[in-house]
């Protein structure tokens, strides 16, 4: 991973191709887009369908250009505008959203997903808001030096937790380890997670601090426990139908926070 001291790789200038063109060829204009200013971003294709099904949607006529990332504008109850969109799996596909929803005028993005935890005392369908993350991913290196951290937005964050509190939602705050590598979660890798006192292990949350925080978007990730990783066994899912009411659930809490405070 390059250095801020020996390599100057990361500083992304002269780029052959850009969001706003990659917009404009698919014929979508981002300076005429209205899709807010925030987006709820969900790391998982069947909540992303879920929570499209319980939204109320905002008339518009243009279609995102990319089926495969779908997104759709919404509106909070009292008729505030956000952007809802699921980025497809993984930290590349996560940087290039980020890089089209900051090229569309979006300023804030809440990540909603999943992780599996090394840790034996935080339990699955248990809730977990970020501080930061490990940075596991390899896209983020081409936005930032090795030692750029991966924090998410203080003030997102405790707007987040404040309302976890005030429904009374139990939850661990802290650091995740993001990975591009779901088959490589080998035992040694765990035990170190562990040791250092890791939440959760995930596929986009370091990339998506990291980059979001380049781009100048401030951005916060709120998530589920999907499963337990330890030596000797693995608990639970990866995947996210068996937690979907718990994603639900914090789905609405996130809308809230957009239509009280963003």
């Amino acid at each position: 991973m390059s250095s801020i001291i020996s390599d100057d790789t990361w500083f992304g200038q002269d780029c052959y191709v850009t969001a706003e063109e990659d917009l404009r060829h698919h014929g979508f204009d981002p300076a005429k887009a209205d899709i807010g200013t925030t987006c709820l971003v969900t790391f998982s294709s069947g909540l992303f369908r879920r929570v499209d099904e319980a939204v109320a949607h905002v008339e518009t006529e243009f279609e995102w250009p990319y089926a495969t990332t779908p997104l759709r504008v919404c509106a909070t109850r009292s008729g505030k505008r956000f952007a809802l969109h699921f980025p497809s799996y993984g930290g590349p596909r996560i940087a290039n959203s980020l890089e089209q929803l900051a090229a569309c005028g979006v300023r804030r993005v809440i990540g909603l997903g999943m992780g599996g935890t090394p840790q034996d005392t935080v339990e699955i369908e248990d809730t977990v808001l970020l501080e930061g993350a490990i940075r596991g991913d390899g896209v983020s290196r081409y936005y930032s030096p090795a030692e750029f951290p991966a924090v998410a937005d203080l003030d997102l964050t405790a707007r987040l937790d404040a309302q976890l509190r005030a429904e009374n939602l139990r939850h661990h705050i802290g650091l995740s380890f993001g990975t591009d590598a779901l088959y490589r979660e080998e035992e040694s890798l765990v035990r170190h997670l562990k040791e250092l006192g890791v939440l959760t292990i995930d596929l986009e949350s370091s990339a998506f601090l990291t980059v979001g925080r380049r781009l100048g978007l401030k951005c916060s990730w709120l998530g589920v426990v999907s499963d337990r990783l330890n030596q000797s066994k693995h608990e639970g899912n990866i995947h996210s139908e068996h937690i979907m009411d718990k994603l639900l659930r914090l789905s609405d809490l996130i809308i809230q926070v957009i239509d009280a405070d963003l």
